[in-house]
């Protein structure tokens, strides 16, 4: 007679299977199993590489703007002068030698914050823009930008005038989200420090130059410790008068049409006066017809070629 031998069970031993050497699963299905391990760990790893080779402003925070904003301001970066004290110095001229002495530096200070209100560094200057149509939708210009700012070679071909969409930033955001937007030009290596860009030059005046940063459009603060939606960005141009239309050539130059609206505004209350106020002190005065006679017959290559 055969006794059965009691065995003591053991909560590790490995189950009965009916397969060789007790494995569990077929080969075919164990071979599976690690290609799909190990094809995670591939795709993981590749993630990874694409993350690393990316530029840093497609992988930084995205912009809110409710804690984004710009301002304007005049003066150095350390100690600038912001508020209604900076838009004394915002215009131009057609040739962009407006912005001289101290209005060099005239300049709005833009901070990109996420939905944290934590600065997002590294973002590309390009990726922040005042953006311009280039024209009137008479002259078939369209677009999210300032379409009555003329800025295109269409309609300005005799000097020919630069096409200008995008206004950049100086440079990228610094380590807090702060760049700024010279109005001139930028300094390389000096950001709000201006220094006069040749192919940046526009003709007449908008009520709203939008401000842009990868794509969602920021709102103005008068001062930096004042609330949002209380600025917006406008710059007056020595060029009001012409240019809005069709007709070749009369945009983006100071002319006597420019000079006769001054001439006639001086120390009257009409529906463009505030854009004849050239040093924004409330009125139209002889130092605003100072400026425009400073500046009659200016153009794309006049008195600089470019």
């Amino acid at each position: 007679m055969v006794v059965a031998r009691n065995r003591t069970w053991r909560p590790n031993c490995r189950p009965y299977s009916p397969l060789p050497g007790g494995r569990t699963k077929p080969s075919p299905t164990r071979r599976h199993s690690r290609a799909i391990s190990v094809f995670g760990r591939i795709m993981r790893s590749s993630v990874l590489a694409i993350l690393t080779l990316l530029p840093k402003s497609a992988v930084c925070g995205v912009p809110d703007v409710t804690n984004s904003f710009y301002v304007p301001q005049r003066g150095s970066v350390g100690t600038p002068i912001e508020g209604t004290s900076a838009l004394t110095l915002f215009r131009t001229c057609p040739n962009n030698d407006a912005l001289t002495g101290p209005a060099l530096n005239a300049r709005i200070k833009v901070v990109i914050r996420d939905v944290n209100g934590v600065g997002i560094p590294d973002i590309a200057a390009a990726d922040i823009c005042i953006l311009l149509n280039g024209g009137t939708p008479a002259q078939g210009f369209s677009g999210v930008g300032a379409d009555s700012i003329i800025a295109n070679a269409a309609f300005n071909t005799d000097p020919a005038c630069p096409d200008v969409r995008c206004i950049p930033a100086d440079a990228p955001t610094d380590a807090n989200g702060v760049t700024y937007i010279t109005f001139t030009g930028a300094t390389p290596g000096s950001p709000g420090i201006g220094t006069r860009d040749p192919n940046r030059k526009w003709g007449h005046y908008d009520s709203e130059l939008p401000v842009f940063a990868m794509g969602f459009k920021l709102v103005g603060r008068l001062t930096t410790a004042s609330p949002n939606g209380t600025y917006i960005l406008r710059i007056k141009n020595l060029d009001t008068m012409e240019g809005l239309g069709i007709d070749l050539d009369e945009g983006e130059a100071v002319t006597t049409a420019d000079f006769t609206a001054v001439a006639r505004g001086i120390g009257v209350s009409g529906p463009i006066s505030y854009w004849l106020d050239f040093n924004s002190d409330g009125m139209v005065s002889s130092l605003d017809f100072n400026l425009v006679v400073g500046h009659l017959n200016h153009d794309c290559d006049t008195p600089n070629n470019p």
